[in-house]
């Protein structure tokens, strides 16, 4: 998923992507740059966020039926790389999935890499259906 940097052609992206969400129930998994927030603390800026973009996202990502799948690591995913003057960080790329994906792969973990070269932080998602075995923590009595 790319979203529109420049939001003019949204409403023809989120239209495709409910009408496909909504054509049966298989699994859906979306990943990528959506260009929006859920939330208006996943952006840090000296600027406000737009809230009605913010409900618009929110209410497509409702009617698809799709669930933030959540991140380990940093918490911002874009920044405007103004460091010295009014920088701004956003969290804009994100792992979206449906039930039915979320019923076969319960234990998919998203992490947030690190902000090194690029703008956009890469995403790596590990869809998993088994639960991690943990080992047991080593215990030592007097």
């Amino acid at each position: 998923m790319y979203g529109d940097p420049y939001h003019g052609k949204m409403v023809d992206i989120w239209a495709d992507i409910v009408d496909f969400a909504n054509s049966d129930n298989s699994p859906l998994f979306c990943m990528g740059d959506f260009n929006e927030l859920l939330n208006a603390n996943e952006k840090f800026s000296t600027t406000t966020p737009i809230y009605n973009r913010i409900s618009i996202f929110c209410s497509i990502v409702n009617d698809c039926g799709l669930i933030d799948l959540g991140y380990n690591g940093p918490a911002y995913t874009w920044t405007n790389r103004r460091f010295s003057s009014n920088p701004t960080f956003q969290r804009l790329d994100r792992c979206l999935a449906n039930f039915e994906w979320c019923r076969i792969f319960p234990y998919t973990n998203v992490y947030h890499l690190p902000l090194i070269y690029e703008d956009h932080a890469p995403i790596l998602a590990i869809p998993t259906s088994i639960k991690p075995i943990r080992k047991k923590q080593f215990k030592f009595e007097n």
